[in-house]
């Protein structure tokens, strides 16, 4: 029955990226790139603390048009990292679509523990994780967006794992806001499975509030704090990050 469940809601989440791709009136593009960098106190993922220490996420994103390409990786930031402390890598493709008062995006994502091997694809031992999703974001001062979430391919043992997450965005004076609340759902060992035990879970509930930090009158920096709970496993979480 829950495996059931899953399939439709990856068959469903395939007829959105479909229906997606209807081709739309195109106009001159052109390539653009992007490096980046956020420096984050925890890097919280689904209702996990992932690492020991502060992390740095580098980025380039390649964009053309309204199609997205990047690569992203999270490392330890320490004078003596630990060999064993998690480390990641990911890349991503979608593709935004204006549909006038909101926009959707369809995404392919592969991510995977940097410390094992790239190009180690064996079931038994990789640590590669494939997803597809869509969000769907509206616009305005306050802004719904909601985000469906599908991991279908990993290691040994992996279940299919269902994800879904909701959030509303808006502001009060220069501070931008975002309350959220997601879940998962899969057969017992899903993916970021923390003993759920095959059941449907909320795994995050929290607040993101964003600004600029000013460094002088011409230079500025975007800061962000985030404060969360995983209310299945009781645990809460807090992150402070600032991105160049």
């Amino acid at each position: 029955m829950k495996k059931s469940v899953i399939s439709m809601a990856a068959a469903a989440l395939i007829l959105i990226t479909t229906f997606a791709m209807t081709p739309q009136t195109t106009q001159a593009q052109e390539l653009s790139i992007e490096p980046g960098a956020t420096i984050t106190s925890r890097f919280i993922y689904r209702g996990l603390d992932l690492g020991s220490s502060p992390q740095v996420q580098p980025s380039i994103a390649f964009n053309y048009g309204d199609f997205n390409f990047t690569l992203w990786g999270s490392h330890p930031l320490s004078l003596t990292p630990d060999g064993s402390d998690y480390k990641e890598v990911k890349f991503w493709m979608n593709y935004t679509f204006d549909l006038g008062n909101f926009t959707l995006t369809p995404q392919i994502e592969n991510h995977f523990n940097a410390n094992a091997d790239l190009f180690d694809f064996d079931e038994d031992t990789t640590t590669h994780v494939f997803q597809a999703s869509v969000r769907a974001a509206a616009k305005g001062d306050v802004a719904p967006d909601f985000l469906l979430g599908y991991a279908f391919w990993g290691a040994d043992g992996f279940e299919p794992t269902l994800y879904l997450e909701a959030g509303v965005n808006f502001s009060v004076g220069d501070t931008g806001l975002r309350a959220f609340l997601s879940g998962q759902y899969s057969e017992e060992g899903g993916f970021v499975d923390l003993g759920y035990e095959g059941d449907f879970v909320f795994n995050q509930l929290g607040l993101s509030a964003s600004r600029h930090l000013r460094i002088s009158d011409s230079i500025s920096v975007p800061m962000s704090v985030l404060v969360a709970i995983n209310p299945k496993t009781e645990r809460a979480f807090t992150a402070f990050s600032i991105s160049f």
